[in-house]
C-alpha cells in the first residue's frame, strides 16, 4: 500500500531543519519582492483569506474583497484554471524564481499552490469517548463501510430517541450510552459540507493512473453512497464535520483545533472496483486525503498595479519568513516546499499523520471541478435521491474526471 506522497518522505519541521525536496530558491536568498502596493483585491475563501490579511497587516495593505473571481488582483482557487482568462506565473521573474520553491520549473503555470491540508470528517475526540468510550477513534477510522453504514443510521436514530444501542466498528462492539453525555448537544451526525475535489481522491485513486470512465463507475458509485448517506443523516449541531484542518484552523484558530479526531471519508468501494496495484482497499477506507487548500491565480484582467499587488502577496507567502509561518502556523498548512510545523498540537497531529500515511489528492482542473459541483449539488438537493438520481451522479462525476 502506497501510504504517503514521495516529497512526504523529506517533510521538515520549520523547527528543525531546512526543506531538502524543492528544486528551488530557498527564503532566505529568494529575490526580494517589490515595494508593497497600498490595495490589494482578492477573491478568497474564509479558509484562504486569514493568509492574505497577514500579508495585508504585514505590509501595510489594504484589502479589499470581491465575490468576482475574474475582477480580484489575485484569486485563491478550489482547483487550478486551465489558462483561459489567467496570466502565466511564470512570465513573471519574481514569481517564477518564487514557483521553483514549489518545484515549478515549465510553463505555463496559472496558479501556485497554497499549500497542503488534511481533509477528512472531524469530531471532538472526547466527544466520540464519551459517546462510544475506549479506542472509538481509532475504530471509527479503521471501521468498514457496512460498519460506518450502520453506525450512522444506528446514531441517527439514537439521537432522535437515545438509548443504549450497540454498534460494531473495525469489528469491536460499543455502546452508544442511555443518555446524551453531559455538555453535549447534538442532533444529527454530519452537517452540510462544502464542496472540495479532495472528497474525489479515492476514487481517482481507485480508478488507476489514467482513469476512464469506465474504471471510475464503480468508485463513483462507492462514492455516492457515502453523500447520500451523509443527505440521510444530518443535523444542525452534528457530531461530524466534513472540511479541510486549514478551513477549521481558519475558522478557530489553531488553538481551537485542540483535541480534534480526523476519520477517513469512508465510501462503499469493493475489491472489483479497484483498477490499480498501487492502493489497496484498506488504505483508501482507512486513510484521510492530503490535498491543495486553494489555488493562488491572477486574472488576465488584472491591471499592471493590480497584477504588481499580487504578486507582491504571492512573494511574501513563498518567500519571507512571516509567511511561511502563516502557512504553517496560522494556517496548518504543508508548505509547497514540504516544511510543516508541530508549534501547534493541529499542526504536530498533520505531520504525525503524513507519516503514517495519507491518500495524495489528484489535482482537478476547474472545468471539472464546476462539473462535480454540479453533479454533487444535484444529488444532495434531490427530493428522494433515487437509482435515477444516483445514475446521473456517476456518469456526471465520471465525464468531468476521465482522462481522454
Amino acid at each position: 500500500m502506497k501510504q504517503i506522497l514521495p516529497l512526504m518522505a523529506a517533510l521538515c519541521l520549520l523547527t528543525g531543519c531546512a526543506a531538502q525536496s524543492a528544486p528551488s530558491v530557498p527564503a532566505s536568498t529568494a529575490p526580494p519582492p517589490t515595494a508593497a502596493p497600498q490595495t490589494l483585491t482578492v477573491y478568497a475563501d474564509a479558509a484562504a483569506l486569514p493568509a492574505l490579511q497577514a500579508y495585508a497587516d504585514a505590509r501595510g495593505v489594504t484589502l479589499t474583497t470581491t465575490q468576482d473571481a475574474e475582477s480580484a488582483d489575485l484569486a485563491v482557487l478550489d482547483a487550478p484554471p486551465a489558462g483561459e482568462g489567467w496570466r502565466d506565473l511564470l512570465g513573471d521573474e519574481l514569481l517564477s524564481a518564487a514557483a521553483s520553491r514549489a518545484g515549478v520549473t515549465e510553463g505555463p503555470c496559472y496558479a501556485l499552490p497554497l499549500g497542503d491540508t488534511l481533509y477528512a470528517y472531524w469530531a471532538d475526540g472526547a466527544a466520540l469517548t464519551a459517546l462510544l468510550g475506549d479506542n472509538a477513534v481509532t475504530d471509527l477510522q479503521n471501521a468498514s463501510w457496512e460498519e460506518w453504514q450502520a453506525f450512522a443510521e444506528a446514531f441517527t436514530d439514537w439521537v432522535q430517541d437515545p438509548g443504549a444501542t450497540k454498534v460494531t466498528l473495525s469489528g469491536a462492539v460499543h455502546s452508544l450510552p442511555e443518555t446524551m453525555p453531559e455538555g453535549l448537544t447534538l442532533d444529527g451526525l454530519f452537517s452540510a459540507p462544502d464542496f472540495d475535489t479532495a472528497l474525489y481522491t479515492p476514487a481517482l485513486l481507485a480508478a488507476g493512473s489514467a482513469p476512464t470512465a469506465e474504471t471510475l463507475a464503480g468508485p463513483l458509485n462507492g462514492l455516492c453512497s457515502a453523500l447520500m448517506l451523509e443527505a440521510d443523516n444530518t443535523g444542525s449541531t452534528p457530531l461530524f464535520c466534513r472540511s479541510t484542518l486549514s478551513a477549521l484552523a481558519a475558522e478557530r484558530g489553531a488553538e481551537g483545533c485542540e483535541g480534534l479526531a480526523a476519520v477517513p471519508v469512508k465510501t462503499d468501494l469493493v475489491d472489483s472496483d479497484l483498477s490499480t496495484e498501487e492502493y489497496n482497499l484498506t488504505g483508501l477506507l482507512n486513510y484521510p486525503v492530503l490535498g491543495c487548500a486553494g489555488w493562488l491565480a491572477v486574472p488576465d484582467a488584472a491591471d499592471e498595479a493590480g497584477a504588481k499587488a499580487a504578486a507582491s502577496a504571492i512573494l511574501w507567502l513563498y518567500s519571507s519568513g512571516e509567511g511561511e509561518k502563516t502557512l504553517t502556523e496560522t494556517l496548518c498548512l504543508v508548505t509547497p516546499w514540504d516544511t510543516a510545523s508541530d508549534k501547534t498540537a493541529p499542526g504536530k497531529q498533520q505531520i504525525e499523520q503524513v507519516g503514517a500515511g495519507i491518500l495524495p489528492a489528484p489535482p482537478v482542473d476547474g472545468a471539472a471541478a464546476a462539473a462535480l459541483r454540479q453533479a454533487e449539488t444535484a444529488l444532495q438537493t434531490a427530493e428522494k435521491r433515487t437509482k435515477s438520481d444516483r445514475t446521473a451522479f456517476v456518469e456526471a462525476a465520471a465525464a468531468a474526471l476521465a482522462e481522454e
